[in-house]
């Protein structure tokens, strides 16, 4: 286990110290980060990082590998367009986490603020407590779990993927385009796993599923532009 202190650090450096300590042992411990921004941001490399206190914006954005366990808050962005990995945080983030989120884990263990999951197309997002308003918003695919309280407009205009629910008011926020129904069996038993890996309290069973509408959408028709490169000379 590799120890890095951040006291008086730039990201950037922390960043590049980080690198060379996961490459020495595959472990590490941030202390004293004072929520400092952009830890962690574009990762690739393999391992497990354990932050010893709250971050700030954009922790562990676009990375794409390690294990991050942020033993505090985070700020907004926490997991921005984040590719792959383990993101872990122990207590709340602020909002916007998750946002074009495409593959790897990210679980938060206390509550989150608005539009977690925004635009995801893949991986999968745990939220233990609340979550606020526009939950899942143009969800692109990927599966975004609400196990708390949740916010006004819940997967408003989702596309694709699913949004599972335990707060049994949850049907009367729901966005526009998306329907609630049944968890089924199959996706009871693959959360389940993830709730005993995660060492999460929950029942996938006991959960609802939100879906997009098929019908009822916008028609988009493609076409052929006429196009005169000459006009462009005179």
């Amino acid at each position: 286990m590799e120890y890095l202190d951040a006291q008086g650090c730039e990201s950037a450096n922390l960043n590049a110290l980080l690198v060379k300590a996961l490459e020495k042992s595959g472990e590490v411990t941030i202390e004293n980060p004072h929520s400092m921004h952009n830890i962690g941001a574009g990762l690739e490399a393999k391992g497990k990082i354990i932050i010893k206190g709250s971050t700030g914006f954009y922790t562990g954005g676009f990375m794409e590998g390690p294990s991050i366990t942020i033993d505090g808050n985070a700020g907004w962005y926490v997991g921005d367009n984040m590719m792959g990995g383990e993101l872990l945080v122990t207590k709340n983030t602020g909002s916007n986490a998750g946002v074009y989120f495409y593959g790897g884990t990210m679980v938060i263990y206390g509550g989150t603020g608005s539009r977690v999951g925004y635009g995801m197309k893949g991986g999968t997002i745990i939220v233990c407590g609340s979550a606020g308003r526009w939950a899942g918003q143009m969800t692109l695919g990927g599966k975004l779990v609400l196990l708390g309280k949740t916010g006004k407009q819940i997967g408003e205009s989702m596309y694709k993927g699913s949004i599972f629910v335990a707060d049994p008011e949850a049907e009367n926020n729901l966005g526009g385009n998306v329907f609630m129904d049944d968890i089924t069996s199959e996706e009871a038993e693959e959360l389940d796993t993830v709730f005993a890996k995660y060492r999460i309290t929950a029942e996938a069973k006991k959960l609802r599923a939100i879906r997009p509408s098929l019908t009822g959408r916008h028609s988009y028709v493609l076409f052929k532009p006429e196009l005169h490169p000459e006009l462009a000379k005179k």
